[in-house]
């Protein structure tokens, strides 16, 4: 399991309640954000293909970002966060 903790420190309990862990991937929508960081363009291509392969037949988003200072949009991470059932986001995006 990865988990993702907050830069600013571990999120409160209460905030985990919320959380839906998903059994499998098989069959699920998956949504990738990456920021396309020269250091990760060894590793986020790999990662993709597993969760892909993972994901069986699921359908398979993507969101690759232009620049690695700058946030996603506000609007294309909301079309993307409701349009698949988990979201791998990577470093810094």
């Amino acid at each position: 399991m990865i988990e993702l903790i907050s830069p600013l420190g571990r999120v409160p309990e209460a905030a985990h309640d919320t959380r839906q862990r998903l059994d499998t991937l098989a069959g699920k929508r998956v949504g990738f954000i990456w920021n396309q960081y020269p250091a990760t363009r060894g590793f986020w291509p790999h990662l993709e293909r597993e969760i892909e392969a993972q994901a069986l037949a699921g359908r398979v988003e993507r969101a690759y970002k232009s620049n690695t200072w700058m946030p996603l949009e506000a609007q294309r991470f909301s079309e993307l966060a409701t349009a698949v059932d988990c979201l791998v986001i990577g470093v810094g995006a």
